[in-house]
């Protein structure tokens, strides 16, 4: 008796499961790049190109599912929400949309430079990207901008930057990364154009502290 019980459950279980996949809703996707950066960026005469590498996340956000954080140490996940890409590739094309623009110059990813052209590569590490119930969104980053085969030295600093949300609560969050991650684009800009000298902050909602010039060689 005992057995068909247990087999009785886990037939209603099944059957419950499977009526609520097929009343889920359906998800939408969102993406890092703002919707004011669609169009191509313009080439202005720099002499250099700029190499964004691939960008590494906490494992703890790198999920298709939005995570939501909503409260100390708790996070949920928002099944219905989803990033169009992965993120780790999301951050990387938005930071490259924000530096070639700011910059004016094209990412090595887009155009194959020539053997030996001036290049300022781009390393970033996310430390936190929280997307908190009710704001802010923070991004928190280490990066590091070095030349190859051009002049300057190489820079690392670490980055926070904070963005109050405003809106409709996921839309308003989205938003709001994105607009951290366009601030962060700008703050790495300012070291390029030093030639590694320092880094300013692109607002007020940008922290930037740590930064250490590279010694000449150092990757």
């Amino acid at each position: 008796m005992k057995s068909i019980f247990l087999r009785g459950l886990s037939y209603v279980g099944v059957a419950v499961t499977l009526a609520a996949c097929g009343s889920s809703p359906t998800p939408r996707y969102y993406t890092l790049l703002a919707p004011q950066q669609a169009a191509p960026a313009s080439t202005g005469n720099a002499s250099y190109m700029i190499e964004v590498l691939p960008v590494t996340v906490p494992s703890q956000v790198d999920q298709p599912q939005i995570m939501l954080r909503t409260g100390a140490g708790t996070v949920a996940p928002l099944y219905s929400d989803r990033w169009t890409g992965a993120l780790p590739d999301e951050l990387r094309s938005a930071l490259s949309d924000g530096l070639t623009r700011e910059l004016g110059v094209l990412d090595v990813q887009v155009v194959r430079p020539a053997a030996g052209a001036p290049v300022w590569r781009v390393q970033t590490d996310v430390q936190r990207f929280d997307m908190n119930d009710g704001g802010p969104a923070v991004l928190d980053a280490t990066w590091r901008a070095r030349p190859l085969n051009a002049q300057g030295r190489g820079l690392v600093c670490r980055t926070v930057v904070s963005v109050p949300v405003e809106g409709a609560a996921v839309t308003g969050l989205v938003t709001a990364q994105q607009q951290a991650a366009q601030l962060l684009a700008r703050t790495i800009a300012s070291a390029v154009r030093s030639g590694g000298q320092d880094a300013q902050p692109a607002s007020e909602q940008v922290r930037v502290s740590g930064c250490t010039q590279l010694a000449d060689g150092a990757r």
